[in-house]
C-alpha cells in the first residue's frame, strides 16, 4: 500500500513558492498557522517584498482585522518592501503613511 507523501520533506524553496501564490491575507491568516515550517517560511522577509491585498470580502464571522494584517505584512518585510498594492474597501491613507514612514517592528 502506498503511503501518502510527507509534505514537510519538501524543500523550503518549493514551499515558499507555493505560499507566494496565495494572497498576503491568506498567508498571514491561514497558511502561517498550518505548521511551524510554514510559519517560519512565512516570516522570511523575502516573502514580503511584494504585498498584494485583494478586495476584501466581508463575512459576519470574519475573525481578523485586515488593516492589522497589512501592517504585520509590512513589518515582516523588514524594510525590503518593493511593491505594495491594495484594492478598494480599506482605508489606506494611514496604511500608506505606515509604509512610507518605515514604522517597522521587526519580528
Amino acid at each position: 500500500m502506498l503511503r501518502p507523501p510527507d509534505w514537510l520533506k519538501l524543500p523550503e524553496e518549493l514551499i515558499a513558492n507555493i505560499l507566494q501564490r496565495l494572497s498576503s491575507i491568506e498567508i498571514l491568516n491561514s497558511a502561517s498557522k498550518v505548521c511551524t515550517t510554514w510559519e517560519k517560511i512565512s516570516k522570511d522577509p523575502a516573502m514580503w517584498k511584494v504585498i498584494e491585498i485583494p478586495q476584501p470580502v466581508y463575512h459576519w464571522d470574519m475573525d481578523y482585522d485586515i488593516e492589522i494584517l497589512v501592517m504585520k505584512a509590512v513589518d515582516l518585510s523588514c524594510g525590503e518592501l518593493i511593491d505594495f498594492s491594495i484594492e478598494g474597501g480599506i482605508e489606506i491613507i494611514h496604511l500608506l503613511e505606515y509604509v512610507v514612514k518605515g514604522n517597522f517592528i521587526y519580528v
